[in-house]
């Protein structure tokens, strides 16, 4: 009896095990010291342009993925305007020739026992060397009314993740915090797909699994880990990743290969920062203590001056 209970418990382990410890294929701007590892020659980054890499495996140990083959690059302004980006070796390349933020999809297929795996991953950037003549008025639009956020799926991927506004309990738009509420729609065919859960990976190691609503929209509160873990009550940020996958049974021939099945799959990373409630409260209270010490200070100033005698004149008679 002991030994079946121990045999449904690593049955059930091994059955969540792909759940929790999932690895995602996610993509990212590289920074200067990948130059040496992904950029033939170590080329300088170009004005207008972006640099991008591919990573596969956790947030903690993720690897640079190499082979690009089979693969397509899109990228979507704030006009919806949509271009090609360019593989270069091991690394993409996208042109964001004005001020802003432009969206970046990648996808690449493969075929694998018996099955066409499509994987995709988008990432949004913002361009803030690049000409701005073009774009002022664009951007300043873009960053009241959060116009990158809820874009139309593209025709041009089967599948698709799109994050919505967020649901803030705070003035500050700029960026994603602690205790914001994220919001998600899943898109297959350019339908809303109101059955799809969504993983959610956070770099500390929180994860969830998050059911859509009836209404189809998949939202979660955004963990409070980086905040615990802060020290000196400095703001940190922490990287998260969402991703949504789909399989549906349809055969076909890619590449030469036979498939009968088409697994879709769509990668999203974010990055978010402590509550700036949280934050800003430790800030108030900073400021609390020394305006009482300085009104402290200025009492006992007064006190002190208040009490000083005044020199007295003394006269002599000298008749």
């Amino acid at each position: 009896m002991k030994a079946f209970n121990i045999r449904s418990t690593i049955f059930i382990v091994l059955l969540f095990l792909p759940i929790i410890l999932n690895a995602s294929i996610w993509i990212e701007e590289k920074k200067n010291d990948d130059s040496a590892s992904c950029c033939s020659g170590g080329s300088e980054k170009k004005i207008g342009y972006k640099e991008l890499i591919v990573k596969n495996g956790n947030l903690q140990d993720a690897v640079h993925v190499s082979d690009l083959n089979s693969s397509k690059v899109l990228v979507r302004d704030f006009d919806d305007f949509l271009a090609k980006g360019n593989i270069l070796d091991n690394f993409i390349e996208v042109a964001t020739p004005n001020k802003g933020s432009y969206h970046i999809f990648f996808e690449q297929k493969n075929v694998e026992n018996n099955v066409l795996n499509v994987v995709a991953t988008t990432i949004r950037v913002y361009n803030k060397d690049a000409n701005i003549q073009d774009s002022v008025l664009k951007e300043i639009r873009g960053k009241t009314v959060g116009s990158h956020y809820d874009k139309p799926p593209l025709k041009e991927l089967d599948f698709e993740v799109v994050m919505l506004k967020p649901i803030k309990k705070h003035q500050i738009n700029c960026c994603l915090w602690s205790g914001d509420i994220a919001r998600f729609k899943i898109y297959y065919k350019g339908v809303l797909a109101d059955k799809i859960p969504l993983k959610v990976f956070t770099q500390t190691g929180w994860n969830s699994f998050v059911k859509p609503g009836k209404d189809g929209l998949v939202s979660f509160e955004i963990p409070r880990t980086t905040y615990e873990k802060a020290q000196d009550s400095k703001r940190t940020s922490e990287k998260m990743i969402v991703e949504a996958s789909y399989t549906v049974d349809e055969s076909g021939e890619y590449l030469g290969k036979e498939y009968s099945k088409i697994k879709y799959s769509m990668s999203m990373p974010l990055k978010f920062s402590s509550s700036p409630l949280e934050y800003s409260s430790q800030l108030s209270g900073f400021y609390v203590v020394i305006g009482v010490m300085l009104v402290f200070s200025l009492g006992i100033y007064y006190y002190r001056r208040k009490k000083k005698k005044e020199p007295k004149e003394i006269w002599f008679d000298e008749k």
